[in-house]
């Protein structure tokens, strides 16, 4: 029965990274693809650009807290499995209809609708993980999902402005047509492999506990206001926003900003080939911070992924601010080799850093939080991103819109925002430990309750 059981939640993590590497590939094509949309896309403009962004990070925040609010009564009425499959299909169809856009509008439109399936896949999928592991287990395993996020990132980053510079005016469609296949074939996949694990199965506390549970998992507004009322959940969703100012921010102007940057021969094929090398830095961050946070866990240091997490955050900023602030150019072939490992060594670095907290802030809201408030938490931390980013996005393409010579300054006030908000974590760091203990608690008595009925 173990084995089965060990068998089951390997290849429904399998199938949930597969979907969210295919579903990131999708949203990498267009931030490389902004000058091939402005050139072969009637109707673009880059005030349009800004609207696709921020309508997509509204729309999937609206769907992100619709699905958080409701997961658990979704879990219980065991529609989970199906509605995970539906919300995939989504993005997956949107984006078919995406590659055939006659126009911006029509772009737009299938944009806004695929947010809708994105925004499911945080609340449903990551409560899925937390279902099927332990706390020991549960830093590793975030980790290892977001790295499907971040490789497929980049690799839609890469195909993507591979074909949307050598293939003609119509390569970015034909970027979008890889993510629509592959991305239906990743559907189909957990559909055929996917399992919807039982509640709270993999709590320590439930550990050989057959029986159904009894508990009323439904959050109403009471239980979601005790959530919020959480110091370390609130300190970071918090916080949250700060980085998500930032980081959506970069994650949709970054590559425009480079090419700007380093204006001059190649400046395209260098922009490009950097961006995505130090972002690799994000992998090994998320993967190795997820297996430390875990491993201070088994240790007993209570406060380790707090530890981890804030000196990953300000020794990371730092080094992306050197990164994208430094007043060095590149406009020769020689200065290219002479910049490019200073540049690659520091941008890969900060990546590195910062990730180290990623898998880290899954957990802490997974040992501070019931089983049935987990993924409102998971997805109140994207709404957060989400509405970072588009104060961030208003910012940015507003101060740019209005001079351009306003580049550096507009980035640099993106990188001041996020360094101040990782204070945030202090609040964290002395309320964590002893809500982590009454949840522990909890789970303890909840355990004894089952069995008396």
């Amino acid at each position: 029965m173990k084995k089965k059981h060990e068998l089951n939640r390997q290849k429904t993590f399998n199938s949930l990274w597969g979907l969210i590497f295919m579903l990131h590939f999708c949203l990498g094509i267009m931030p490389v693809n902004i000058d091939n949309l402005l050139l072969n896309l009637h109707g673009t403009t880059k005030l349009g650009i800004g609207i696709c962004s921020i309508s997509y990070l509204l729309i999937s925040s609206v769907s992100l807290v619709l699905f958080g609010y409701y997961e658990d009564e979704i879990t219980e009425r065991n529609l989970r499995k199906k509605l995970f499959m539906f919300t995939n299909l989504i993005w997956v169809i949107a984006y078919g209809f995406i590659l055939i856009s006659p126009n911006f509008q029509f772009y737009l439109l299938f944009i806004i609708i695929s947010s809708i399936g994105v925004g499911a896949f945080i609340p449903i999928g990551y409560s899925i993980i937390g279902d099927f592991y332990s706390p020991k287990e549960r830093g590793k395993k975030y980790a290892s999902i977001t790295s499907g996020l971040i490789l497929g990132t980049g690799a839609g980053i890469l195909v993507g402005g591979f074909l949307g510079d050598y293939t003609g005016p119509n390569g970015w469609r034909f970027a979008y047509a890889i993510g629509f296949i592959f991305g239906l074939l990743t559907v189909i996949n957990f559909i055929l492999k996917g399992k919807d694990p039982k509640r709270s199965q993999d709590e320590p506390e439930f550990k050989d506990f057959e029986e159904k549970f009894i508990y009323d998992y439904k959050i109403d507004i009471e239980r979601l206001d005790l959530l919020i009322r959480k110091k370390s959940v609130s300190a970071i969703l918090i916080y949250t926003f700060f980085s998500g100012f930032t980081v959506s921010t970069i994650n949709a102007w970054g590559i425009f900003y480079l090419t700007l940057r380093f204006n001059g021969i190649y400046e395209e094929l260098f922009t490009t080939v950097l961006y995505l090398l130090t972002g690799v830095g994000i992998l090994p961050g998320v993967i190795l911070g997820g297996k430390i946070g875990d491993f201070l866990y088994r240790s007993g240091k209570i406060r380790g992924r707090i530890y981890l997490s804030v000196l990953g955050l300000i020794s990371g900023i730092v080094c992306l601010m050197i990164f994208y602030l430094l007043p060095i150019s590149a406009t020769s072939q020689l200065e290219i080799m002479i910049f490019w490992p200073f540049f690659l060594i520091i941008g890969f670095l900060g990546y590195f850093l910062v990730s180290l907290s990623t898998g880290n802030v899954f957990s802490i809201f997974s040992e501070v939080c019931v089983p049935e408030a987990r993924s409102t938490a998971n997805a109140l931390h994207q709404v957060m991103i989400n509405t970072g980013g588009i104060f961030g996005n208003l910012l940015f393409a507003g101060l740019i819109e209005r001079d351009i010579s306003l580049l550096p300054f507009a980035m640099f006030l993106l990188f001041l925002f996020w360094l101040v908000g990782t204070s945030l974590w202090i609040i964290a760091y002395i309320y964590y430990p002893n809500e982590f203990q009454k949840i522990r608690d909890l789970m303890t008595e909840r355990r004894r309750e089952s069995e008396l009925c």
